[in-house]
């Protein structure tokens, strides 16, 4: 019989580690897992839940596997002592690209590091329950797929760490391999800088429509019915369809009145090496 892979989540009380722990005890046979947490509110919240804290300084040493699953700021500070705990030939994996492409992980010769991160389940996935529909983030009941990079390290720890990602955010369609810094491109740059600040707008023009009287519900199904289906346009699912005319000279508009004319700058390296800078630093902008 396959010996279990020993796995350590660093900062398991909190958002991302509750998640990722609670799909990765649903694998006793195949994983042994520990939960290390340091703050009141974590190991309240784990033992909330049935399980037991287990120190750092234990479960490091013995681990195949470590998640640092801690905010970005944090990762220096936390990985420079957790890495020091590693045995020889083990892999630890970071949930975000920024500290790794900022070089701010602490990293070792002899040990693997891997970046994964989830795509959360797409609307042009079709999900196979209720509750995989309204699995907004994914992890629970929707597919999903993920990205995945080696920083460092050996092609069978990384065929683990896979494993363990894809455990980690189940149910997972496809897991994308790619260099960190290309992720590092889709979050902050794609999903953050672009996407999530127009959609944070689209969501703040929705309450200005309701301010002027317009129901609030049929803004918001407007809105939402033509993001669906100006995306399947605009990335190609509709065959040659096009939209309108009168659709292309508003977003001629859009790009004077909503967007700066240089906003494709987001995608230089140096602007993402100082947009990365500045979320880690944020009391030091660089941007």
């Amino acid at each position: 019989m396959n010996k279990k892979l020993v796995v350590s989540v660093i900062g398991a009380g909190g958002k991302m580690g509750t998640r990722v722990t609670n799909n990765l005890i649903k694998h006793p046979d195949t994983i042994e897992l520990y939960y290390c947490e340091n703050s009141e509110f974590g190991i309240k919240a784990i033992k909330e839940r049935g399980f037991d804290v287990t120190p750092a300084e234990v479960a490091v040493p013995i681990s195949d596997i470590v998640v640092l699953a801690v905010p970005d700021k944090i990762i220096y500070d936390v990985s420079v002592g957790i890495v020091k705990m590693m045995a020889a030939n083990k892999s630890l994996i970071i949930l975000d690209p920024a500290a790794a492409v900022a070089k701010e992980l602490a990293l070792r010769d002899d040990c693997t590091f891997v970046v994964t991160h989830p795509c959360h389940p797409s609307y042009f996935l079709d999900q196979d329950t209720y509750e995989a529909r309204h699995d907004y983030f994914g992890g629970i009941a929707g597919k999903q797929d993920i990205v995945i990079g080696k920083i460092q390290g050996s092609e069978e720890n990384f065929t683990k760490a896979r494993m363990v990602s894809e455990i980690m955010f189940a149910p997972v369609v496809n897991s994308y391999v790619m260099g960190i810094r290309d992720i590092a491109f889709l979050e902050p740059t794609l999903v953050e800088i672009l996407g999530a600040t127009t959609l944070y707008a689209m969501a703040e023009t929705v309450k200005e429509a309701e301010r002027r009287g317009i129901p609030r519900a049929a803004a918001e199904s407007f809105l939402a019915g033509h993001v669906y289906n100006l995306s399947a346009n605009f990335l190609g699912k509709l065959g040659n369809t096009k939209v309108s005319d009168a659709c292309l000279v508003a977003i001629d508009l859009g790009n004077r009145l909503v967007l700066r004319d240089d906003w494709k700058r987001i995608w230089d390296d140096e602007v993402l090496d100082n947009v990365i800078a500045t979320m880690l630093h944020p009391h030091d902008p660089q941007i």
